[in-house]
Formats: C-alpha cells, structure tokens, sequence
C-alpha cells in the first residue's frame, strides 16, 4: 500500500500486488445467493456488496472475464453490472474498457465523511421511538458481534458486523431514498476499509471505542432520545475517519511491507 504525492494532494492506492480480487472466496459464498430470476440484478448486488465490504482495493483493475469465472456465469450480466457501477462513479473506466476501483485523495475522504455526517445523522433522527424490544435485541445481537470480532482482533468481522448494525439503523429509519444515498456513500468508502489493518496501524482501541459508542446509541435510543442517538453516532463517523486519516499519513512514509493482521 502506497499513498502517492502529486503536488500537495495525495492518493490512497494499493501496490499492485494487493490489487483485484484475490479474496476469491468471499465472491464465492455470495453467489449462493444468485438463482436464474434476475441474475443481473443479483451480480450486480453482489459486486456492490464487495465493494462495500472493501473486498476490492483502490486501484483495483476488474476485468469482466475474471469475475465472471470467480462467480460462476456469463460475461454479459458481470459486464452490465459493471456498467451500472460506473453510472453510479462506484468504479471508472479504463482506457482498455475494463472497469478499476477509484483511487482517493484525502480531500475527497474527507468530503465524502462530511456527507455521511449530514445523511447518517439524519437517519437516525427519522427513527420511530421507542423501538419495539424485538429492534432493540436485533441491535443489542449485532453490536455484540462487532465486539466479539473487535476481542478476537477480526478486521473481516469487524468490517461486516459493523456495517451490520449500521445499516440495520437506517432500515428502521425508513425512507427509501434516503437509505440508498448513504448506501452509495459506503459504496464509495468500501474500498478503503482494509487499508488500516496492518500491524503498524491496527488498534484495537479504536473499535473498542467504535462498540461504545453503539452502546451510548441504543441507550439514547432506548430513552427515546433521537438527538443524543443522533449525536453519539456522528462522533462515531468521526472517531474512525479520525483514524483513517491517521492511517493515511502513515502509508505515505512506510518502513517497510509488514504483515497483516491476521483476519
């Protein structure tokens, strides 16, 4: 992982060796889920679900024929998919026409956490209090699962349940439109998600703090207190970006190619 210097703006990439999907496996458990009703659809959802996942690196070249090998069907629903991503600036073309994972400067992250701040915080405010006890134990399930994984030292796990609960929120919330908005936001992050697991920089303090902040989130939620709930979740966002952009300074001056943390 590099962060190349261009002027004064950087850009959060990976080596060329990390790129792609070598995490063949995970592609590979999503396409269960496909049945021949709506393929496109399904292998569309399920590139966007990897690119929430961060299971695609930036910078990542994705080419139609290697992903419709690891998902088990023809080129043409991988190539519409594709090109939905595009449409939506999930993914860019390439001068060969295949499809890469936007690379991402630092001033972007921080527009695109601004955004998440503004459409995440309303969300929570849309939430019909009091919860029934059913949404509330879901939630309770859920962030025990982030902190199960965060004891273990999981950034798989982590990554998943924390977009678990996260997303579970603005179900709740309702509003279609508003849920698909921060889904492209998280769209747009995904791939930066796996960065910050290396040894130099995973701290497990860091999603300690991220499970309490879940807590201070359902007790607000639980007293029927939208703005405290609304207010412990933007400190949340920006806790992590914090870290990111700690992240960030430290992959532009790497020591070395160190391990990572075993997940």
């Amino acid at each position: 992982m590099v962060v190349s210097k261009k002027g004064q703006s950087s850009v959060i990439r990976r080596s060329k060796r990390a790129e792609g999907h070598s995490d063949q496996a995970l592609l590979a458990l999503d396409t269960s889920l496909m049945e021949d009703v709506n393929l496109h659809d399904r292998v569309y959802q399920i590139l966007r679900n990897a690119l929430i996942r961060g299971h695609f690196a930036p910078g990542a070249q994705l080419t139609i024929r290697s992903l419709a090998k690891v998902l088990g069907t023809s080129m043409i629903p991988v190539r519409d998919a594709l090109q939905r991503l595009v449409a939506e600036r999930a993914l860019e073309l390439t001068e060969n026409r295949s499809a890469r994972v936007p690379e991402m400067r630092p001033e972007s992250f921080r527009e695109l956490v601004e955004i998440r701040l503004m459409l995440e915080g309303a969300a929570i405010r849309r939430l019909d209090l009091p919860l029934t006890p059913e949404q509330m134990d879901e939630l309770r399930l859920v962030n025990h699962k982030v902190e199960l994984a965060v004891r273990r030292g999981d950034a798989e796990a982590v990554t998943v349940a924390n977009m678990e609960f996260h997303f579970l929120l603005y179900r709740l919330a309702g509003g279609e439109l508003l849920y698909r908005m921060i889904e492209t936001l998280w769209v747009r992050a995904g791939p930066l998600l796996r960065l910050p697991f290396r040894a130099e920089t995973y701290a497990p303090d860091v999603f300690s703090r991220g499970v309490e902040r879940h807590n201070e989130i359902l007790e607000a939620l639980e007293r029927g207190d939208h703005e405290t709930a609304s207010r412990s979740l933007i400190a949340d966002i920006g806790d992590t970006a914090r870290w990111y952009e700690t992240c960030f300074s430290a992959f532009a001056h790497p020591a070395a190619e160190p391990e990572q943390v075993k997940s």
